[in-house]
């Protein structure tokens, strides 16, 4: 068994390297120069290795923006947990806030899926149903639950994407431009939120 245990941990931690060199390699040469044999050379080990993780670098990418997204929801479902007393409409500002604060926490990451082109950083491949994509999911669950209570107006079935689409442009464009380490960072970000979420709130 530790010796199992051992060899999972190993597989981790070169998973972890492999991750971590490619989103290095993108940011500083971009995509199209990302190579195998530069990934294995960053991390001083054959492109033979490599393959026995991933058949390719878009395979890697697409891991990246796995990682990157489960991260995402994670930190939304426990934020959701912990503050149930919280009224529907705080609950969403608050999960907008957690999905931008932890995407730009993992700016590296985020940087690499977004320069090598690809468009899989909240999908992770799943599908766009609300009932299949976690994050959709959830958000879907809120949104639903709002109108109920009418909270929320009454919303198109297609809100949900709209909303996750702009969190995602917000989010890379603060990577990009770093805008994440200004001193009105939490400010700019909450405005942000408050301009979304008063788009879908109920007019009494």
């Amino acid at each position: 068994m530790k010796a199992r245990a051992r060899r999972e941990r190993e597989k981790q931690n070169m998973r972890v390297s492999i991750l971590e060199a490619t989103a290095k390699i993108i940011i500083q040469e971009g995509y199209d120069k990302l190579s195998m044999r530069k990934i294995a050379d960053e991390i001083e080990y054959t492109p033979t290795t490599l393959y026995n993780y991933y058949k390719d670098k878009a395979q890697i990418i697409e891991e990246i923006a796995k990682d990157v997204y489960m991260k995402v929801v994670a930190d939304i479902k426990e934020i959701l947990q912990n503050n149930k007393n919280l009224t529907l409409d705080k609950q969403l500002k608050l999960s907008f806030i957690v999905f931008i604060k932890t995407m730009t926490d993992n700016a590296e990451m985020g940087k690499a899926v977004m320069r090598s082109g690809t468009e899989t950083i909240f999908g992770a491949g799943e599908t766009s149903e609300p009932n299949t994509n976690k994050g959709i999911h959830m958000l879907h669950g809120l949104l639903q639950e709002g109108q109920e209570q009418a909270i929320f107006r009454k919303l198109d079935e297609n809100v949900s994407w709209m909303l996750i689409t702009a969190l995602l442009g917000f989010s890379m464009n603060a990577i990009e431009n770093q805008l994440y380490l200004n001193e009105n960072w939490d400010d700019l970000v909450e405005t942000y939120v408050d301009i979304l979420t008063n788009g879908i709130m109920s007019i009494k």
